[in-house]
């Protein structure tokens, strides 16, 4: 509305008092100053109205593209091959795609998570010890956690079998972050875990073959020893019995006519003092050989030669005696003998090695042998276990007595035999040489395990002497052993032996 100010000013002007016009021209200012506010109200009320009505149509379009987009994130949630879950802060379930209910089983009759979890039984990963519900992935999720990648086993009546999972959870929260529940994605893990289980197994029965391998070649390796071994004493004993039996004769012969020859001797020399007694004064001839040949020693001293001629004869004899002992090495009969034959005629094998060398002095074996009846045992494989721990000894007495100052000046090995309370033979063998460390004796029975140089050892005498001792004799091998002082070893075996082992 426009008012002619000029006009009406006139118009008053004319009928009204000056006093009267002030008062008039003061409500016409007010009035239009009135206009003006109610003029810039009006567009400013337009202006937010246009403003408002921009903005629902933005929250329409908003609202819309969100129902499109949570139509379409729907549409990807049931479309996944995984169980998706959500539930509110009471774990109440508010939305299950349809892998949750072919996955997990989760129908009408399940309304929240812990109903779901009478129906299906949860598992830790070691598919025994039950899941406790309030440690569960989503149970975590609605009390804030965040759990990626753990892995459940779950079985209901209708996955009997048991299905794997791996769950990830995450807490629902609002816009002002308040925990409103949680979601969980359940992915399907059951063929996978299938697999690795399978090749675990597969990989366990690999070990298993790789180690029976391992274990067959060392078998064929210890009896490849074995036999190597065996073939040697073998050798050694058919030598040795060869020998024996090619020197037995003719100290035989020797030995029988010793007898015959002192006989003899002994009439020959009573007539030759008849001859004296007689003829005091024989030929010049007789006389001169008499004395060339000087009678009255020989005589004194025939007697002596012929016994020790047959001493000497024994002594082959036994020597002979021993060698046949010791060339029983490879009977296989178990039978009753007397242990200190086998030791001494080990002994007489080794006496070349006891006698003093440039390197060391000669050593000393000191025999305690105890009253032991014959013992059931193998003979010859004994013999064999008495070489290799002999054998041993002396090495580490010659070991001992190296170099500029010997660390032993009295090598020694002692023999002790003996029965023990529990009715068993007991065999000890001693030297005091430099002993061996611990680490040493640890391995001391292993196969192909030795201290000694190159082509010095094989490994195998220890090892295969245990075998004889235990598995052959039922008894035990045991090495105790301090450095500077010597080592022993003892041979306990039963006194009889059951026939039925070998």
């Amino acid at each position: 509305m426009v008012v002619n100010v000029s006009n009406l000013q006139a118009d008053s002007y004319q009928s009204t008092k000056p006093s009267e016009v002030e008062q008039l021209r003061a409500q016409v200012t007010a009035l239009e100053q009135l206009l003006e506010v109610y003029e810039r109200e009006t567009v400013e009320r337009s202006k937010k109205l246009e403003q408002t009505l921009a903005d629902l149509h933005n929250h329409t379009q908003r609202l819309t593209h969100t129902e499109l987009t949570l139509s379409t994130l729907r549409s990807m949630l049931n479309s996944m091959g995984d169980a998706v879950v959500v539930v509110d802060q009471e774990g109440y379930f508010l939305f299950l795609n349809p892998s949750a209910a072919s996955l997990l089983g989760i129908g009408a009759n399940c309304s929240s998570l812990s109903s779901w979890a009478q129906i299906w039984n949860i598992y830790l990963p070691n598919q025994t010890t039950q899941y406790p519900l309030e440690t569960f992935p989503l149970a975590k999720a609605m009390q804030g956690e965040t759990l990626d990648a753990t892995e459940i086993f779950v079985r209901s009546p209708q996955a009997r079998d048991g299905l794997w999972f791996s769950v990830t959870a995450r807490s629902l929260v609002d816009q002002a972050g308040a925990l409103q529940g949680g979601v969980a994605v359940f992915h399907n893990i059951t063929q996978i875990k299938q697999t690795e289980l399978a090749l675990r197994h597969s990989e366990t029965r690999s070990r298993e073959q790789a180690q029976q391998l391992q274990q067959t070649l060392t078998d064929l390796h210890q009896v490849q020893a074995q036999l190597i071994q065996t073939e040697k004493m073998s050798s050694l004993g058919q030598l040795v019995a060869g020998v024996a039996h090619e020197i037995n004769n003719p100290v035989n012969f020797i030995y029988g006519n010793v007898n015959h020859v002192r006989n003899n001797t002994e009439d020959l020399l009573n007539l030759v003092e008849l001859y004296a007694t007689h003829y005091p004064n024989p030929h010049p001839d007789i006389l001169e050989a008499t004395e060339a040949m000087d009678l009255d020693f020989v005589i004194a001293d025939f007697p002596g030669l012929l016994k020790s001629m047959k001493l000497g004869a024994e002594r082959i004899k036994g020597i002979v005696s021993s060698l046949r002992t010791f060339s029983h090495m490879d009977e296989a009969e178990m039978k009753a003998v007397d242990l200190h034959e086998g030791l001494e005629s080990t002994l007489l094998i080794l006496q070349n090695r006891l006698k003093a060398q440039p390197n060391r002095l000669a050593i000393n074996v000191n025999l305690k042998y105890g009253d032991l009846p014959p013992v059931e045992c193998y003979p010859g494989q004994l013999n064999q276990v008495y070489m290799n721990i002999l054998s041993n000894a002396i090495d580490a007495l010659e070991e001992g007595g190296k170099g500029e100052s010997p660390q032993n000046v009295n090598p020694t090995i002692t023999i002790t035999t003996q029965i023990t309370s529990n009715h068993q033979v007991e065999i000890q063998v001693q030297d005091n040489g430099p002993g061996l460390p611990e680490k040493v004796r640890a391995r001391l029975f292993d196969p192909f395990f030795t201290t000694k140089p190159i082509g010095k050892g094989t490994g195998m005498g220890l090892s295969i002497s245990y075998q004889i001792v235990t598995e052959k004799h039922g008894g035990r091998l045991l090495c105790e052993s301090q450095v500077g002082k010597g080592t022993t070893f003892t041979i306990t075996i039963p006194l009889k032996q059951q026939l039925t082992k070998g």
